[in-house]
């Protein structure tokens, strides 16, 4: 650190043969005083979001071949952190094989690069199977619906695919999966069963970073309802966005935590305040996947850990094709946990939140930014 490095420079003074001496003891003891003003403390408290939060790139190695017990405990330490202060994070030396990765994401650009009519043959998304191929959701809406302000109607500037889990015991509808590309369904369902295991890995270190046992969390997502989307945000070239249209507005995500693979920069973060959010640049980093918390998580920790306020914002206009891709996973519990704050995390025993249904708060979510899809598909029924 240069600052606490520094030392008084050394200096040869020619005094004359009558000095006064204040100018002498200033040039001696500036210096020292600078010393000792520069190396006050500046931290900030680790229970508050930095006006402008800084994304944590974090290894995780350690969590999943620990070399002692220390070292995994620092690495639960870091996560906890980057929770409590961001709600986002980098994570590198996840254990995903790279092929995996790699197939899911080359069959998903080649089922976005299908005719329209192929993919609106997918076109299923209603109230009972909330999957399916749209390109209509305003996902603004959901945070909308959540401060009791009109929905935003200008729908984000994308394309998606989603399916659901596929265990019968989530309750959830069987999937329905395109035919085509070839491969697909193969690679897009490995990918998911790669994104359960690790999503098992981040929730047991989070318990640890509750002061919880490390399979708290294991029995709420037994039969769990996690999502696995693909994202398509079309090059904008000859295209006029609506006034604050985006590549995906405003948001925060509904469950308790989301893994995402990006294909470039783009995504944004901001502290969910009144007023005009100071939004920052989330990394992209090869290789990397991004994890955020979900509503779900906050209400558990009593706002202890940030749910975080994200979008997608719109290319620059330089002529260059800017199409973007991403596959997200939305881990969500089991639908009939009841979610109520740990008790820990109370606040002289209070807490902000009622206990709610989780099915029942993912679902009011979702339905308030797929709203004009479900409709629109409802007529073409």
């Amino acid at each position: 650190n240069p600052i606490q490095a520094y030392k008084p420079p050394q200096r040869t003074i020619m005094l004359p043969s009558h000095p006064s001496p204040l100018p002498y003891l200033t040039l001696f003891l500036l210096p020292l005083t600078l010393t000792l003003f520069l190396n006050l403390p500046t931290t900030t408290p680790t229970n508050i979001m930095p006006d402008e939060p800084t994304i944590p790139i974090l290894d995780i190695s350690e969590l999943l071949n620990p070399t002692s017990e220390e070292a995994k405990l620092k690495t639960v330490s870091s996560i906890k952190d980057a929770c409590v202060t961001t709600g986002f994070m980098v994570i590198t030396n996840h254990g995903v094989p790279n092929n995996v990765v790699e197939n899911a994401w080359e069959s998903v650009k080649e089922f976005f690069d299908q005719d329209e009519e192929v993919k609106r043959e997918l076109s299923n998304m209603s109230s009972d199977y909330p999957y399916g191929y749209e390109q209509g959701e305003v996902l603004a809406a959901g945070k909308d619906l959540e401060k009791g302000e009109a929905l935003s109607t200008a729908p984000d500037i994308k394309e998606t695919f989603t399916i659901g889990p596929s265990n019968p015991k989530s309750g959830m509808p069987e999937r329905i999966m395109p035919m085509t590309p070839v491969g697909f369904k193969e690679n897009y369902e490995e990918y998911y069963s790669a994104m359960e295991n690790l999503a098992s890995v981040l929730l047991s270190s989070f318990a640890l970073a509750l002061d919880l046992p490390s399979d708290w969390f294991v029995p709420k997502t037994s039969h769990h309802l996690s999502a696995l989307r693909a994202l398509n945000y079309p090059d904008q070239k000859g295209m006029q966005p609506e006034p604050g249209q985006l590549r995906a507005g405003a948001h925060t995500d509904y469950g308790s935590l989301t893994i995402l693979k990006s294909g470039g920069p783009g995504l944004q973060v901001a502290k969910d305040v009144s007023g005009e959010p100071s939004w920052v640049d989330v990394p992209h980093v090869e290789g990397g996947f991004i994890i955020n918390l979900g509503d779900l998580m906050k209400r558990w920790t009593n706002d202890r850990w940030s749910s975080t306020l994200h979008r997608v914002v719109n290319p620059p206009n330089d002529g260059k094709n800017h199409r973007r891709q991403s596959i997200a996973f939305f881990h969500n519990i089991n639908g009939d946990e009841v979610v109520k704050t740990i008790p820990s995390c109370l606040d002289d025993g209070k807490s902000k939140y009622e206990p709610i249904v989780a099915k029942d708060f993912l679902m009011m979510k979702h339905l308030a930014s797929v709203k004009g899809v479900i409709e629109d598909n409802e007529q073409e029924l």
